[in-house]
């Protein structure tokens, strides 16, 4: 056990709790400082929609003195199916007369990696055990030559990654940074312009067009000059419990982190179970179903909501005619 720096141990761990670290991390970032490592890297996984999120931070001790800094630290969004409960990787590995090298993973891209590694015959699976495995992907003298239709996104893809730099536990934080990469946008009050002027903005991973250097551009619609009204929106929909301003502040709350959370909406006739996530771009909310697929937004709106829009389809029908008349 090597002597450790207790003030940078626990600016450290400051710095993890108000990024957002779970107290996993926490724990093994202060095993690995207590070793005295020269450098470490801790990872934690979170099952999400559709995939899962890696988030790693990378320590190093400085070579002038005992201080440990974490300057960065990456999301990647891998579009792999969560393993069931209780159920793990295999890369299996024949070794001659009947028996079997078996390496046991719980990380998919640990799995994956390990067994690309392979040259000869190997399998790469899924179950409870081994008994009882599901083949997601074999090779036959180093040559893969098969890959289960429902794996060879992840077998063959690359993650959504993105590297973020906090300044001592400020920033975007780690909730924040799993949602960007996965798409959604994320709500900052703390934001200072190069004038020095604070501001409020919506930032979200311009994905679409690709990596610039190593990261993605950042893009911002600045609150309110951008006119997207958060709370004016969620007012607009059958969603029970949102003339409860208390509720209605959480909810708010929670997708202004960029998390998709569940509510329970009604459609004239029914009470439905359903995600909600912001929609910036459009000044919008977008529902999906707890399988994920996309509800139409409309069949919620309030009737006042429906009222309104249908004033503003008939001012754009007029306009549009209008506009006809006068290019005869």
């Amino acid at each position: 056990m090597s002597t450790i720096n207790l003030n940078n141990l626990e600016d450290r761990k400051a710095d993890m709790k108000d990024l957002g670290a779970n107290e996993e991390s926490i724990k093994k970032m202060e095993e690995s400082m207590r070793l005295g490592l020269l450098d470490f890297t801790i990872r934690e996984s979170k099952a999400v929609a559709n995939g899962q999120v890696d988030i790693t931070f990378p320590f190093r001790r400085s070579e002038q003195s005992d201080n440990y800094y974490m300057s960065r630290f990456t999301a990647q969004y891998h579009k792999i199916k969560p393993l069931e409960e209780g159920h793990s990787y295999f890369v299996i590995t024949p070794k001659g007369e009947g028996k079997n090298d078996i390496k046991k993973f719980d990380h998919p891209i640990d799995a994956i990696e390990q067994f690309k590694k392979r040259e000869g015959n190997a399998e790469l699976a899924t179950g409870k055990d081994v008994a009882h495995k599901t083949t997601l992907a074999s090779m036959e003298k180093g040559e893969v030559n098969f890959v289960a239709r429902d794996f060879r996104g992840a077998f063959y893809g690359k993650p959504i990654e993105q590297t973020f730099f906090p300044e001592q536990g400020k920033g975007f934080s780690v909730p924040q940074a799993a949602n960007l990469v996965q798409g959604r946008s994320v709500y900052r009050d703390d934001m200072v312009d190069g004038s020095g002027i604070k501001y409020k903005a919506w930032f979200n991973l311009d994905i679409d067009s690709g990596k610039t250097g190593m990261n993605f551009r950042m893009t911002s619609q600045r609150d309110p000059a951008y006119g997207f009204d958060l709370s004016k929106v969620l007012s607009d929909y059958n969603i029970k419990g949102i003339d409860k301003p208390e509720y209605k502040e959480q909810l708010e709350a929670t997708l202004k982190q960029g998390d998709r959370t569940r509510v329970i909406v009604n459609n004239g006739t029914k009470n439905q179970e359903l995600d909600i996530e912001t929609a910036v771009r459009f000044k919008k909310v977008n529902f999906f179903k707890p399988d994920g697929s996309p509800e139409r937004r409309e069949q919620f709106l309030s009737k006042p909501a429906q009222a309104n829009l249908l004033d503003k389809d008939k001012a754009k029908e007029k306009d549009l005619a209008q506009g006809q008349e006068i290019g005869r």
